[in-house]
């Protein structure tokens, strides 16, 4: 399986592997091996090590922690207590170790406990600091992704513009043809 990192920031990117949230869930963390898939794809660890079943079980609670706390932070809310703690406790681990290998490259060492270490100090430096301002939803119909507007304007719509951009996109095309087109008669 791959996975899109499109959210302009890890923590934002993991809780997006519950996709769809509101119409048709699909939760693309569903076995260990996915979680290592994961973590392996954004780059956070060369080789995650056995993921146990409590082990992913520990990573939705935190991603939906995550999910939660940065839809309160993009609502301008307050964070519940319970998420908030979670994320803090989980960031207290032994976090990911990148290390220089040669120039141009590195080694990133951890299992998944360093690994969900280092999301959630991710997490906790987000939403602790000004880009909690920046998070937003994704304007796509079904779509629950969150990212961060760091345009220039701050206007962007779309979690990714390939994607969700270019179905919208699409759509208003479609609707604007169709709107043109002059009524057939029937003879």
């Amino acid at each position: 399986m791959d996975f899109s990192f499109v959210s302009d920031h890890l923590a934002l990117d993991f809780a997006a592997t519950l996709t769809w949230r509101t119409s048709y869930p699909i939760d693309l963390l569903a076995e260990p091996a996915d979680l290592a898939a994961w973590a392996t794809q954004a780059r956070l660890t060369d080789r995650p090590g056995h993921v146990s079943r409590a082990a992913l079980d520990r990573a939705q609670l935190l991603r939906e922690a995550v999910h939660r706390t940065a839809v309160a932070a993009e609502r301008g809310a307050d964070a519940a207590a319970a998420d908030v703690r979670l994320i803090r406790e989980c960031a207290r681990g032994p976090q990911v170790v990148v290390a220089l290998k040669s120039l141009g490259e590195v080694e990133r060492s951890g299992g998944i406990d360093e690994v969900l270490a280092t999301v959630a100090t991710k997490a906790g430096e987000l939403f602790g600091g000004d880009d909690r301002h920046l998070v937003r939803p994704c304007a796509g119909a079904q779509c629950t992704r969150l990212f961060l507007d760091r345009s220039r304007a701050g206007n962007r719509r779309w979690c990714d513009k390939l994607s969700c951009g270019s179905r919208a996109n699409a759509t208003a095309y479609r609707r604007r043809k169709s709107a043109t087109l002059p009524e057939r008669s029937e003879t």
